[in-house]
């Protein structure tokens, strides 16, 4: 298989391994939000955080299968992810400037935290 053809399967994967985890940490994070009967305002904090941990699952996937270079491949998986979350707040015109900024730094930090610990993570 050509490694174009490869290198876009691991990063197609890790993904989709990202946005499964964001999409499982948002219920909890509404769970947490009901349960303790917090104020809407707390929503874009928790929906920041479902953010970074899909990042940070997107990296740490890509970081896992590639096995080398886990700060670039990371940031490669998060960008993807920050690129989906842009196309969509576009489409339904909530893109504002702190918006992209706070998304973008979420993504430079998870991003490649994930990548770096998946190529560091030891397999037994």
């Amino acid at each position: 298989m050509p490694a174009g053809r490869r290198n876009f399967r691991i990063f197609l994967f890790s993904t989709v391994v990202g946005i499964i985890a964001g999409a499982l940490t948002l219920p909890i994070f509404s769970l947490i939000m009901w349960f303790l009967q917090l104020p809407i305002t707390f929503g874009e904090g928790f929906a920041l955080t479902a953010f970074g941990v899909a990042c940070l699952a997107g990296g740490f996937a890509a970081g896992k299968l590639k096995r080398h270079y886990g700060l670039l491949n990371g940031l490669k998986a998060g960008f993807l992810l920050f690129l989906m979350l842009v196309a969509v707040s576009f489409v339904l015109g909530s893109l504002t400037g702190e918006f992209f900024i706070g998304r973008l730094t979420v993504t430079v930090i998870c991003g490649s935290a994930g990548g770096v610990l998946g190529v560091n993570k030891i397999s037994y």
